[in-house]
């Protein structure tokens, strides 16, 4: 997954957005120098090519039910990313996740560590193209926010893929107005990869493929800014899946925040949250079918306050829910209605000691609660809270 809760990079992005709009790749503040800078004293002349590592590690204490679960030091995300403009219409965009694995899924027949390897083209001042695989064109500030920099997603984000191999138009008509029409791939790998276990019946698709509409605005001289989307997608022969994610943020002074609205169903189920609640049968003993026509449901809220121009203050409330919307008459299939609500609480602070934004200190607190309707528990699944503190770094190193 992807996506900044620290406060000055994501109100750098969310406050100009109106510039983001018109590049797809990572830009670097004015103020950064690379290691190379540094050591050669050789200033870099052009945005050819920049490299840059991604580091996010933390000392974590986790409790499960009020009681000490771990206590151990963990490198949440490492990255290498190469970003650059070959000219002034044509860019590129690498970047490679170290903490996954390098085994080529079947369908891409790339490894999911792989998040962007892409290219792209100005046609002219308002006509992007992109080409290769990228981030899904959805909506939010939670999903947009960078991944190396997130303390913890709501389970819509942690659960869902969101890099693909496909092609973006972007249509930016004025400079606060940004349109996109994107078809990527629906999944990395074979369908038993996304789905797990597959219903009796279930046949592959001839074009497994996400078809998404993107507007990103801004107004009021970008204090409110809008993210929408919406997705259809084909899971299966003749099953389809439906998205329609929005986020709001306002932008103005020391305060930053957002409010996302996600919902996301699916023929079969699209995050695999509710499959996960069935025990597996003695049929099948490597785990449940995955179940069908589900659906999801997500509040995410988030504001940061930059009290300091080195402190920041940050809270986060997430609020979700999982349920059957429409009751089948295939064996195994369950009663329609709510399954699962979820609640998430963090709060933290973040020290930047530096005069750049790269590097900062944080302190975070985090509380997932779990609630099981009647019907979850009919069928013997169970949940426990969790709780955690966190403390450690975050840096975008530029090396080049």
């Amino acid at each position: 997954m992807k996506r900044l809760t620290a406060f000055w990079l994501s109100a750098c992005f969310l406050c100009t957005i109106s510039v983001q709009a018109q590049s797809f790749i990572p830009e670097r503040d004015s103020s950064d120098i690379s290691l190379f800078e540094y050591a050669t004293k050789i200033p870099k002349r052009n945005n050819v090519f920049n490299l840059d590592l991604e580091m996010h590690a933390s000392f974590n204490t986790f409790f499960t039910g009020h009681k000490l679960d771990e206590a151990a030091f963990r490198f949440n995300h490492i990255k290498i990313e190469a970003t650059g403009e070959v000219n002034d219409r044509l860019f590129y965009w690498y970047r490679q996740n170290l903490n996954q694995g390098n085994e080529g899924m079947d369908l891409e027949n790339l490894p999911e560590s792989i998040e962007y390897a892409m290219i792209g083209y100005r046609l002219n001042d308002k006509f992007t193209i992109t080409l290769g695989k990228q981030d899904a064109a959805w909506g939010g500030f939670e999903y947009d926010l960078d991944p190396y920099a997130i303390y913890e997603y709501s389970d819509m984000n942690e659960y869902m893929d969101c890099y693909f191999t496909g092609v973006t138009f972007g249509y930016q008509p004025t400079p606060s107005q940004e349109l996109r029409l994107q078809v990527t791939d629906n999944r990395i790998g074979s369908m038993e990869d996304a789905y797990g276990l597959l219903p009796a019946g279930i046949e592959k698709p001839r074009a497994p493929l996400f078809y998404t509409f993107n507007w990103n605005s801004s107004y009021l001289d970008e204090v409110l800014n809008l993210r929408y989307s919406a997705t259809a997608g084909e899971q299966a022969k003749g099953k389809w899946m439906y998205m329609a994610w929005a986020g709001h943020n306002v932008c103005t002074g020391p305060f930053d925040g957002y409010f996302d609205v996600m919902y996301t169903r699916g023929s079969l189920d699209p995050l695999g949250i509710l499959t996960e609640l069935v025990p597996p049968s003695a049929e099948n003993e490597e785990g449940p079918v995955c179940l069908r026509n589900i659906q999801y449901l997500s509040l995410v809220a988030e504001m940061n306050y930059r009290f300091h121009p080195k402190w920041n203050a940050f809270a986060k409330g997430m609020y979700e829910t999982g349920s059957v919307y429409k009751a089948g008459d295939e064996e195994g299939e369950l009663p329609d209605g709510k399954y699962r609500t979820a609640w998430g609480l963090q709060t933290g602070i973040e020290f930047y000691p530096m005069a750049d934004e790269n590097l900062h200190i944080f302190l975070t607190g985090t509380a997932r609660f779990y609630n099981l309707t009647e019907k979850a528990k009919a069928l013997c699944a169970s949940i426990e809270n969790t709780q955690r503190l966190s403390v450690g770094f975050i840096y975008k190193l530029p090396l080049y």
